[in-house]
Formats: C-alpha cells, sequence, structure tokens
C-alpha cells in the first residue's frame, strides 16, 4: 500500500470557527448564514387559491467560466452545503487511491458521491467498497439508520432487523473515506476528526475548487466534518468538477486511472508552452477555462451521469434530473441544492434561446450548446427555511432562464417531481415559484 505524499499540515477552520460543533458562549451571537431580510421569496405553497408557506433563499447562477449571469439574494454570505460537499469529498478520495493500484468502479464512485435511498441495490455497492478496504460494516463511523426508501424500510421492519450504518444515505461516503485511509495507511479510528490527514486533503480540495477559504467549519449529520462556503464558490466549484467531462477526450481518457491530470495543476498557458495539447488549449481558452480539470472530475462525472440511480434513488429528484436532463444534480440538507448541465443535456433551440431575458453563458443565443460550453451552468441555491422541496423547480428554472436547458424538457420532468397540493385525495394547489421569479409585469 502506498504512502501519501504531499499531505497537507492540519490546521484550524478560518476565522476560528469551531470544527467540533462546539456552542456559542451565551449571550454571544452565533455565525451563521444570511438574513431571511437578505434573501427574496424563491417559490411558494398555494392551497385553494391562498399562499401557505414562502420559501426564502438565495441561488446563483455561473457560467461555465465560472462568470455569475445571474444572482438573487445573497450568494457571497457563507452558508453550510451539507451533502452538496459530497462531490468535492468523494473526488479527495479519488485523487487518495491514485497510484495505490486500487480503484472505485463507476458505480462505487457514485455511492461515494451520494445521499442513497438505502435501498438492497444502494447497501450492496456500499458493502462491495467496504470488502475492497478489507473492512466490516462495523468500521463505519455514520449513524445507525433507517433507509429513506419506504419499500426498503418496510422490507426490514417486517424481517424483524434493525437500523444500520449501512442504510445511513451517507454510507456510501463513509466507505470511501475508509477505503481511502486503508491505501494510504491513514488511521481508521480517528477518519473523520478535522486534523485527519483525509479531512485535511478533503478540506483543501474544496478551498481549490471553491476558490475560497472556508468561512467555518462544523460536524455534518454523519459525523464527518462540513465547511461553509458561499454559494457562488459552491456552484464555481461544482461547474469546475462537471466541467472536466467535456474536457476529458482532449486531457485523457475517462477511465484512465493509470494516468490522471491532477486538479488545476498547470495553467493553459504553461500547458501549451510544454507543448501540451494546443486542442485542449484552445479548447479550454473557448470555455473560459484557465486551468486544465482533472480526469478524476471527469471519472466521477460520468459515473453519475450514467447511474442516476445510485446518488439518490429511483423516482428522486435528484436521480430524474439526472436520469431525465442529463443535468448533474446533488442535494444537501437545510435547502441546499447545485445543479450543473453537461454536453448531454438538452440546450434550447436558437429559436428558444433568443427570447431569454436573462443572459445565456456564452453570450450568443444562436451558438450550439455542445460548441461554445453552456455545459457546465451551474446552479447553486439555499432554501432559508431548510425545505428541500421547491429546490428543483427552481433549479431548473434558473438553467432553463440561463439558456442552458430547454423549457420543454424540463416541462416534461416537472409533473414528476410531486409538486401537487392535495386536500383530502383531490388536487387543490401547488408548489411554484416565488416572486423573484415570476415573469417581470
Amino acid at each position: 500500500m502506498s504512502a501519501a505524499v504531499g499531505s497537507p499540515a492540519p490546521r484550524e477552520p478560518a476565522h476560528g470557527a469551531p470544527a467540533t460543533g462546539a456552542h456559542a458562549t451565551p449571550g454571544t451571537p452565533a455565525a451563521g448564514t444570511f438574513a431571511a431580510s437578505a434573501g427574496v421569496e424563491l417559490a411558494v405553497v398555494e392551497r385553494s387559491g391562498f399562499v401557505e408557506s414562502r420559501h426564502v433563499g438565495s441561488a446563483v447562477v455561473l457560467s461555465p467560466a465560472g462568470d455569475i449571469l445571474s444572482t438573487l439574494g445573497d450568494p457571497s454570505a457563507p452558508i453550510i452545503p451539507r451533502s452538496c460537499l459530497k462531490p468535492f469529498q468523494a473526488l479527495a478520495v479519488l485523487r487518495g487511491l491514485d497510484g495505490s493500484g486500487v480503484s472505485l468502479d463507476a458505480v462505487q464512485t457514485v455511492l461515494a458521491t451520494a445521499s442513497h435511498a438505502g435501498t438492497p441495490e444502494h447497501v450492496a455497492v456500499v458493502q462491495s467498497i467496504l470488502q475492497l478496504a478489507g473492512l466490516a460494516p462495523d468500521a463505519l463511523q455514520c449513524p445507525h439508520d433507517w433507509p429513506g426508501s419506504s419499500g426498503a424500510r418496510d422490507a426490514l421492519v417486517r424481517a424483524g432487523l434493525d437500523r444500520s450504518p449501512l442504510y445511513m444515505n451517507c454510507s456510501g461516503k463513509h466507505a470511501a473515506m475508509l477505503l481511502a485511509c486503508v491505501v494510504n495507511d491513514w488511521p481508521l479510528d480517528t477518519y473523520l476528526e478535522p486534523s485527519h490527514p483525509l479531512q485535511q486533503r478533503i478540506l483543501a480540495t474544496i478551498e481549490e475548487l471553491t476558490g475560497e477559504s472556508v468561512a467555518a467549519s462544523a460536524v455534518d449529520g454523519c459525523g464527518a466534518p462540513v465547511h461553509a462556503v458561499s454559494l457562488v464558490g459552491l456552484a464555481r466549484g461544482i461547474g469546475r468538477i462537471t466541467s472536466a467531462l467535456t474536457l476529458a477526450p482532449l486531457l485523457s481518457p475517462v477511465d484512465a486511472a493509470d494516468a490522471p491530470v491532477d486538479v488545476f495543476a498547470p495553467a493553459v498557458s504553461e500547458h501549451a508552452a510544454s507543448g501540451g495539447d494546443d486542442g485542449a488549449s484552445d479548447h479550454t481558452a473557448a470555455l473560459g477555462f484557465d486551468r486544465l480539470v482533472s480526469a478524476e472530475a471527469a471519472t466521477l462525472t460520468a459515473s453519475v451521469l450514467a447511474n442516476g440511480w445510485a446518488i439518490d434513488g429511483p423516482g428522486r429528484a435528484n436521480t430524474l434530473c439526472i436520469d431525465e436532463l442529463a443535468v448533474f444534480s446533488k442535494l444537501g440538507a437545510e435547502g441546499v441544492m447545485v445543479m450543473s448541465t453537461t454536453a448531454a443535456s438538452a440546450a434550447p433551440s436558437a429559436a428558444e434561446a433568443s427570447g431569454h431575458s436573462e443572459p445565456l453563458a456564452t453570450g450568443d443565443a444562436a451558438a450550439p450548446a455542445a460548441a461554445t460550453g453552456t455545459a457546465g451552468t451551474t446552479v447553486a441555491l439555499k432554501m432559508l427555511d431548510g425545505n428541500l422541496r421547491a429546490a428543483t423547480l427552481v433549479g431548473l428554472t434558473l438553467l432553463v432562464r440561463a439558456g442552458a436547458l430547454s423549457q420543454a424538457s424540463v416541462d416534461a420532468v416537472l409533473p414528476r417531481l410531486d409538486l401537487t397540493v392535495y386536500g383530502g385525495t383531490a388536487p387543490v394547489g401547488a408548489i411554484r415559484l416565488g416572486e423573484a421569479l415570476l415573469p417581470a409585469h
């Protein structure tokens, strides 16, 4: 097993924020995200013609080049992305496996970034990762839980079985973390400690991709460290990961684990000066990239697109967006959502795009998505009340208005997103867009 090289030195979270969930001193204001007064009405719940609830939040849309296309509320304020950080955590794991002779297959890669439903299929993949590490389920330090899938939960109850860490929605992430520890000879018992080499690498990966120092650190619901960044930084990092797939044919094969390209290692100009592929330099420049991206990021994105069921569950929102729209979609607890289009996403026709009031990612309404890069247009949003029920609707709407998705493709998915409000068994209302997203009068 290979030893790790170049592990970052342990350091304290930015601004002296506690990494272990310590409470603020009584009488002192706690650090936190933006206030309601800084947010806008992103969605409402309407029942029998009466607006029953309002979802206030913030959002940002970035072009594939990382330029801000539109903002709502205050996307520069720090938020805790919760499971929206899993792609960064999974990428750190993939990088940690490099050179070890051990690798994750496509479905295992998705489970490393999943908030899964705990179906038997999900659990089997988690177990396969643990077997790869030579570990038993009791090595997992995530909480004992029931499956999120009601069918899987009912089957366990009927069988007289109890909760297990295997069923917890973060178990794939934890199993992958343990595998990285095994191949690098890192301690297993302390793999969730902020000072652990793996957690330090994850922190460095988050800061590297988001382009921000974390604003605070805390403990996630699964027990792992979680770090606060802005919605702008979150969107930037996710966009960099998903846009790697566009560049993969010019850099290295998506599955070329034996010859990965380091994340953001050389600048494009340096790459070209050293005799690198001129096509890669030209393409990254056309997309607005100033750095190359990694084969690991391309692998992660390609794996998710090919196995949407694994990141969430059949019929669930993230899986629907991945399978039906080819949109990389990842939810996070407490109302956080990230979405990023890919080259396979249904971009609007030139005629449809020309009618958008929001700027397109390319600035050219007639430009084809695959050629100029609406692939990698990314949304990050936070519902301040922590409720995710309208997050997918809002995210998809913002991608349509950015010219990165066709309205027709989204309209085909919306009826499957559980947006209907019922009175008894009869539809009496709907979850719909809020004032900030309604067409201007």
